[in-house]
This record gives structure tokens, sequence and C-alpha cells, in this order.
């Protein structure tokens, strides 16, 4: 049965930019980095992992100011409304990637900083800068001006950032170092290269088992199909490891995706009294 409807009005779809707002709120030092962290990641396997990869972080806790550098390969103008566009993305599905490309970026930026400008060089073309300030996220005009610059290094991203939101001392950053490390250290052991401060970022993981002779960690391969057509590969590896700092609570379930380290989940072990 098919019911009649009667034309009334139409309505503006167009997003409102306080949903950068609202979706930041739950990020922290840690995330907003590893999502910048991520990009230059993703930008670098689209590019075909060309040429190798280094990526600077520079945390200033004196300054208050952020700058992630990378050389993956950069942005190029035509495709420059990836950097701040909502949803936007040029991802095809064929992609094992570990970010949000085209959205974690802008996203991240926004939540760290109320001033974030972006310069970008794609290859040896020409470089162009984008600036994201609480001016524009509070006007209702999503045009935002490209800028060319001086050149900046072939195939670079610079991200500054200033006015942080959230501010961070010299513990913090000591912590962002060792997240780092945790959070990407099969990308470092295959030869990326990241830094913080200046410093080699060092790979730090958790497969430091500890088992009797003929009792190793248990291991299970399978694949599952979340979607049609779309398959996951899955590995669980169970054992007990060394190095157990009762303090850190450092035991519990690692999830990795894409060799990325996504999450830990702590559980505290059950005593049963007989």
């Amino acid at each position: 049965m098919v019911t009649k409807k009667t034309f009334l009005n139409t309505i503006d779809g167009t997003l409102e930019k306080r949903l950068f707002l609202s979706i930041i709120s739950d990020y922290d030092l840690k995330t907003g980095l590893c999502e910048l962290v991520d990009n230059a990641l993703d930008l670098w396997a689209i590019n075909n992992r060309k040429p190798r990869l280094t990526i600077s972080v520079m945390l200033d806790p004196d300054r208050q100011f952020i700058r992630v550098r990378d050389n993956a390969g950069g942005v190029r103008e035509d495709q420059a409304r990836l950097l701040i566009a909502p949803g936007a993305s040029r991802i095809g599905s064929g992609e094992e990637l570990i970010g949000i490309f085209g959205v974690g970026g802008k996203r991240a930026g926004v939540a760290l900083g109320e001033h974030v400008e972006i310069r970008t060089r794609y290859g040896n073309e020409k470089s162009i800068q984008i600036d994201i300030t609480n001016e524009w996220l509070e006007s209702s005009d999503w045009e935002l001006d490209i800028y060319e610059i001086p050149h900046i290094d072939a195939g670079s991203t610079v991200v500054d950032i200033t006015k942080v939101r959230q501010g961070f001392n010299d513990d913090d950053v000591d912590q962002i170092r060792q997240h780092l490390g945790e959070t990407y250290s099969w990308f470092v052991n295959e030869g990326c290269v990241i830094e913080l401060n200046g410093e080699v970022v060092a790979p730090i993981t958790f497969d430091a088992w500890a088992y009797p002779p003929d009792y190793p960690p248990r291991k299970a391969t399978f694949a599952i199909e979340p979607a049609t057509g779309k398959t996951l590969n899955v590995t669980l590896s169970a054992g007990l490891i060394r190095g157990r700092i009762p303090k850190a609570e450092n035991y519990g379930v690692y999830f990795y995706c894409n060799h990325r380290l996504e999450r830990v989940a702590f559980n505290r072990p059950r005593i049963q009294r007989l």
C-alpha cells in the first residue's frame, strides 16, 4: 500500500561544525597524537611504503607546543578537503590501514589545540597550508582558505598545534614515549622511525614468554567473515609473560589490529578460597 505524500518544505542537512567539538570531548594527549601518527602510517601505506618513513613528534611543555612531522608523501592540493571535511576519505576498501585517514587527523588536531596549522607538499609539487582555528569552528561557513607557502621538504606534512586544550608536562612526555613504543612496536621493528623530541622511540613488546620446557604459549589462527566478502584473519596467543610488574598491572589481554596496539584490557586475578 502506497501512502500519499504532500510536499511541505526542505530542511538543511548540512553538518554543523560543533560536530567537531562533540566528537573530541573524550580525547586525551595520547589519543590525539596517535591519530596523527596513524594518518602518517596510512598515507605512507597508500604511497606504497616509500620512502623509509620517519615520524617526528615534538612536545614542548614550556611553550605548550605540539608538532608532528612526517615524510609519508604529502597530500595533493586537489585532495586538500581531506584535511578538514568530516567523513571525506580516499581510502580504498582493500587497504589494510590502522587509522581514520581523512577524518582522524583533523579531529585529532582540533582535539589537541585551538589553533592548528597543516602544511603539506605532495611529492615535488607546490607546498600548501590550511589553518583550523576556533574562529573558523565558531563560524557557520565551511569554506577554508588554502595558501601556497615556501617549499617544505618534498613529500612531507607538518602539523603545528598551539593553544593546547589540555596542558602537558615532562612526566606526560615520558608517558607518551612509552605509549608510542608500545603502540607502534611492530612498525618500528620493521624499520619505521618514530622520534619524540629528537630521540628515537624504542619498541616495547609484551611477548617475553615464561614457560617450562616443551610447554610454549598456545596459539590459534583462524578467519572470520564479519561482512559478506570481507575476511578478518585472527591470531590468538596465550601464555604467561616475564617482567610482571604488580604496581603497573601489566597483565591482561593485548589487542592488535593490523599490527597496531589498539587496546589493553586488564583483568585482576581472582583468588578462590577452598
